[in-house]
């Protein structure tokens, strides 16, 4: 089977997190992967082995809109969906719709769509794309997405009449157990690096504006003047890291600044020793979070924002999370102070989160219903291969 999508692992987000599941998943029915994506840099394609998957990183010319220019990709699409039986698009990725339109409608495979989330930012894009992705989506023989909300509130969902299965993303409980064991013998790079006291607020990920930076920063620079014991820390890389580096060099009691993506068991480390996850995104592109699920298994509280999407129906409001207004730095603010002065109230909402992971959001509960729709598709007798 083939699967598509821009980016592939290493390279990392929420989406290409999912869909090195989804290989794993493909690859334990019994078929053969060929993921189909673009190289982040270079003009030259790469033909790899990840974890018995083959992967074709087709060269970029760059990006435009973080959309990779990459004219190889259509040709290496052409070749590869001759000889799939099913081909598995994951949305958003124009190129991939594009090419269903030029040619993918007259192979005779099956064609599974995931679809991720809406274009928001990106106004005059989505003009010229979302035809092909609606194309593509009312002819698919299944659509999933990762959320009832963003089923029902989807600009491009919410227009489309026909079944759409509603598969949430996962996390495997038993790496996250194995991040917290105590290490038999740890890195020397980690064992350089103390972790913080616990007890602190942390956030992390890419630092970009529409995961909510410039409130966060804001609302951290207010705290660390108005209620100094109160100690952030923050981990990960983008092009708002400055605001951070530039509080913890004001305020290095307060703010903690890792300025890298740290390995998955330092990243769990982290998130179990603080008082709360903060998750504000601000635009509605955030469909889901996987960092919330990463808290919610790690029984930590979270603060996220009301953007009527997949975010909220993760984690609800004062049920798991306390939810606050986009942009609003004094809802922020409030937040973390009640955090803060009631830790039991967090403890509550952090212990009402693992049980909502474990029933929803564990990687067996939704590796079998994927697996389930995926044979549905295929047949029980199929055997889905993509020859190289």
């Amino acid at each position: 089977m083939l699967l598509v999508y821009k980016h592939y692992a290493p390279d990392t987000g929420g989406i290409e997190t999912a869909i090195k599941q989804y290989v794993r998943w493909h690859q334990d029915m019994g078929h053969e992967v060929t993921v189909l994506c673009c190289a982040t840099s270079g003009r030259a394609t790469r033909h790899e082995r990840i974890d018995g998957a083959r992967v074709i990183r087709c060269g970029s010319w760059g990006h435009l809109k973080s959309v990779p220019l990459s004219p190889a990709f259509f040709w290496h699409y052409w070749r590869e969906t001759r000889a799939a039986d099913l081909v598995h698009v994951n949305l958003q990725f124009p190129w991939a719709s594009l090419g269903y339109w030029l040619f993918g409608r007259t192979r005779a495979c099956r064609w599974l769509v995931s679809y991720h989330m809406d274009v928001h930012r990106q106004k005059w894009l989505k003009r010229l794309t979302y035809p092909f992705d609606r194309y593509l989506l009312t002819r698919a023989d299944q659509v999933i997405t990762g959320s009832p909300k963003l089923r029902e509130h989807s600009e491009m969902l919410s227009a489309i009449e026909r079944d759409i299965a509603i598969l949430p993303y996962a996390l495997e409980e038993g790496r996250i157990e194995s991040a917290l064991a105590p290490a038999q013998a740890t890195p020397a790079r980690e064992a350089e690096q103390e972790l913080p006291a616990p007890g602190y607020f942390v956030f992390f990920g890419r630092l970009v504006e529409y995961k909510g930076t410039r409130p966060t920063a804001a609302a951290m620079r207010r705290l660390a003047v108005e209620a100094p014991g109160i100690r952030f820390v923050v981990f990960g890389r983008g092009p708002e890291q400055q605001a951070f580096d530039r509080l913890a060099t004001e305020f290095p009691e307060q703010v903690t600044v890792i300025p890298e993506f740290v390995s998955e068991r330092r990243k769990y480390q982290l998130i179990a020793r603080s008082a709360a996850v903060l998750f504000p995104s601000v635009y509605p592109s955030e469909a889901f979070g996987i960092a919330q699920l990463e808290a919610m298994a790690c029984a930590r509280p979270i603060i996220n924002c009301w953007l009527n999407s997949g975010v909220n129906w993760v984690a609800p409001d004062r049920e798991c999370a306390i939810t606050v207004a986009p942009h609003d730095v004094e809802a922020l603010v409030t937040a973390i102070r009640q955090l803060d002065t009631d830790p039991e109230y967090g403890r509550r909402l952090g212990d009402a989160a693992r049980q909502r992971f474990l029933k929803e959001f564990s990687e067996p509960v939704v590796a079998k219903h994927f697996q389930h729709l995926v044979t549905r598709l295929v047949g029980d007798e199929s055997r889905v291969t993509c020859v190289g």
